[in-house]
């Protein structure tokens, strides 16, 4: 959701005043077209019809509305269609229609303007902070305060809002620089062992194991994440699960809801996580070192003790187990059942959908979250993810602070081409975009390259090459894709790696994975390191870095010790300090990908931005050289000669190049491969290559580039204000019409 236009702003610069609409006068529909009629129709009675009025195709009506949620629909020369400005649905009698909601509180302008939090009101918004009088406005100086999070509430005039915006370092994050550690609470630290939960008669391996929020607190205080490069946690469900055990998938074993995926109360922490006080003392603490939190939240399903299934059994489907007979996992996905234990919400049913989407606000409100994983999303209808994002981007996003919604759109990969592969990625692009998530777990590229490449080795680099370049031209564009090695529900990175054929087994009595080779911690290292050096927002579930080993759900869940082995520490370190080069190089973070060089066993791959470029290189092979014009290593053994590097086995360099670089080399995907050494770096795969051109070409063009620009600087000084006067004048155009369409949807559409 990364929809923010300071709207107020612009008019203030331009000095245009702001017009609100008076509520007395009904709520103003509007839509913008050529047509010969436009009428509207809706809940309040469907029955009639009331035509709008035509201001040059511009057209408008005012209605009378109660307060309450509305379906409406338009009906442009006969044909019924959604309001195109209004991202808002709903069902009424099984029907999908545009939704208004009215009544709610107006949200009070503001915006951040430099060190200053503007809030446009009569009247103090805050009285509790050094707002101060300005006419009109209130400002706040925001250097004042604190480095870190702060979400203000705003009350006057009638409206209210939050601002929410960090101050020092922080402020100038995206979720590009996101450093993801995926934790599940229970099996992470134990913290507090006062509140740890009763065995329930699950599986030792399935039940409660004591870990809890005190246990994550004391972590970040210790240093570990921040130590580690990781500045966002994506943490599990903290909502209160079951006391008892239930039948696993296998229809033999037990299991309990330690995970935090089964939720019996909407708005409670689990006191086994360590309750309310646990959670916000977490946030905390997380804040202060810099780190957003992530929570992870379920909108598809409950268990059978949640209060909504025992108060409102009419809000859930009545649907088959997903995957038995005649109940295929995609074609049932809206209504099928993961377990039968696990009533499945329906989000056509209003009440519903806009409950869940309360306690969702709620969550993210009284616990000043940062973000949401929002799970199985492929399993509820489209509408449920474009309301939950517009609700959130209204309620925390005025202030132009991201709140993160990820994704998880379960997909897979499903052959060697684009064509086999469409329907994966259109299935993950349906849930991204403005008024949806802002990105998801990169499904097709961890099958095409985890479970190809990095594990079984079944493919080579080539392969990896080509699949990391269309994860960067085949999503949503300005999507934050999160790429990863394993998760919860994979299983154990390193022991997919050692491939001793016990990676997918999952119970005590089966023989699980054991601790690894020495050959498999090295190369784990070649994944872990494209991971962190590759364009997202990486994802590590929790003790991958060191390499913890484990087998399939819940083996891969294993209890962590953080008492490392030589071989552990050696991983865990070499983790640190390509995550520690992630955060030091920007490049690294926001930069582009592009192939350099590719071959069965060594993939060299730039990261270009108009400030920086660095070479990084994987070598899964024996010793190799390799020409480029990166004269400064940075990571890894590797030494220069003569242009060359020479390349240890089973290695990751990283090069820089220490001297400045032509600013006008193109270094976008699709272009030509051109080093000083074609013939060397030149390949034949499918790959995106990038131009790179000689060091001697690169000197004749910043000397061109220099004289260029003494040339050109007297008539960019003489052309630049009437190229101001034309910028603003074309800034006041577009201001108005958004200004309109803003109004509008602020009139009708909240």
């Amino acid at each position: 959701m990364r929809r923010t236009i300071f709207i107020v702003a612009l008019f203030l610069i331009m000095g245009l005043p702001v017009v609100e609409g008076d509520e007395d006068d009904g709520i103003l529909f509007t839509w913008n077209g050529n047509a010969s009629t436009v009428e509207l129709i809706g809940e309040w009675d469907w029955n009639s019809t009331s035509s709008l009025a035509d201001n040059g195709d511009f057209w408008t009506v005012s209605i009378n509305l109660d307060p309450g949620l509305y379906c409406y629909k338009f009906i442009v020369d006969g044909d019924y269609i959604f309001d195109p400005g209004n991202t808002y649905r709903g069902y009424c009698d099984g029907i999908e229609n545009s939704v208004i909601r009215v009544g709610e509180n107006q949200p009070l302008s503001h915006h951040i303007d430099e060190d200053k939090l503007v809030v446009y009101s009569s009247e103090n918004p805050n009285a509790e902070y050094n707002f101060v009088q300005n006419g009109n406005l209130w400002e706040l100086e925001i250097n004042t305060l604190s480095e870190g999070k702060h979400t203000i509430p705003l009350n006057a005039d009638g409206k209210d809002s939050l601002a929410v915006f960090w101050t020092g370092p922080q402020s100038d994050f995206v979720w590009e620089d996101a450093l993801i550690y995926m934790v599940m609470t229970d099996r992470f630290v134990n913290g507090n062992t006062s509140n740890d939960g009763s065995p329930t008669g699950a599986e030792a391996e399935a039940d409660w194991q004591g870990g809890d929020l005190e246990g994550v607190t004391q972590m970040i205080e210790s240093g570990y994440f921040t130590d580690l490069g990781v500045n966002a946690l994506w943490i599990s469900p903290f909502n209160t699960n079951p006391n008892g055990s239930f039948i696993a998938g296998d229809g033999q074993h037990q299991v309990s809801g330690y995970h935090g995926y089964w939720p019996i109360e909407p708005r409670q922490v689990d006191p086994r996580f360590g309750g309310e006080e646990a959670l916000e003392e977490m946030v905390d603490a997380a804040h202060s070192m810099g780190i957003r939190v992530m929570a992870d939240f379920v909108v598809n399903h409950v268990h059978e003790d949640h209060v909504y299934a025992q108060e409102h059994p009419d809000w859930f489907n009545q649907g088959c187990i997903c995957g038995t007979s005649e109940c295929d996992w995609t074609e049932r996905r809206l209504d099928c059942l993961f377990m039968d234990y696990m009533p499945d919400l329906d989000w056509k049913n209003r009440n519903a959908s806009e409950q869940v989407i309360s306690d969702a606000l709620w969550w993210i409100e009284e616990f000043d979250l940062d973000g949401l994983r929002v799970d199985a999303v492929k399993h509820v209808d489209d509408h449920a993810i474009t309301n939950l994002a517009t609700r959130i981007n209204e309620k925390f996003e005025a202030t132009g602070t991201d709140f993160y919604l990820k994704g998880e759109t379960a997909m897979g990969w499903s052959g060697h081409s684009l064509e086999d592969n469409a329907e994966q990625y259109e299935t993950i692009n349906r849930y991204i975009g403005d008024d949806s998530l802002d990105g998801q777990a990169d499904f097709v590229l961890y099958h095409a390259v985890v479970d190809n490449v990095f594990t079984t080795g079944n493919m080579d680099y080539q392969h990896l090459d080509y699949w990391t370049n269309r994860s960067q031209d085949q999503y949503v564009e300005d999507s934050v894709m999160v790429p990863y090695l394993g998760s919860h529900d994979s299983p154990r990175y390193i022991s997919r790696i050692e491939n001793d054929s016990t990676q997918w087994n999952q119970w005590e009595e089966q023989s699980l994975p054991t601790t690894p080779s020495l050959s498999s911690y090295q190369s784990a290292k070649q994944g872990l390191a494209w991971l962190l050096t590759t364009p997202g927002a990486p994802m590590i579930y929790m003790a991958d870095e060191f390499g913890q080993h484990g087998g399939a759900d819940p083996d891969n869940r294993r209890m962590l010790d953080f008492n490392f082995t030589d071989e552990q520490q050696d991983l865990y370190n070499f983790t640190r300090d390509i995550a520690n080069l992630r955060l030091e190089h920007e490049v690294l973070r926001r930069g582009t990908y592009s192939t350099f060089h590719a071959e069965a066993d060594l993939l060299a791959y730039e990261m270009t931005s108009d400030d920086e470029s660095l070479l990084i290189i994987l070598n899964r092979g024996d010793v190799d050289q390799l020409e480029s014009p990166y004269d400064e290593v940075i990571f890894g053994d590797a030494t220069l000669f003569d242009n060359a590097l020479a390349l240890s086995a089973n290695s990751v360099t990283i090069v820089a190049k220490s001297a400045v670089e032509d600013n006008n080399t193109d270094h976008t995907n699709n272009t030509d491969n051109q080093t000083s050494n074609q013939t060397t770096n030149e390949t034949n795969n499918n790959s995106n290559n990038t131009e790179n051109n000689s060091s001697s070409e690169d000197n004749n063009n910043s000397q061109e580039e220099e004289t260029k620009t003494e040339v050109e600087k007297t008539s960019d000084d003489n052309n630049s204000l009437n190229w101001i006067r034309n910028l603003l004048a074309i800034i006041v155009v577009i201001t108005f019409l958004v200004f309109i369409q803003m109004n509008r949807k602020s009139e009708g559409n909240h």
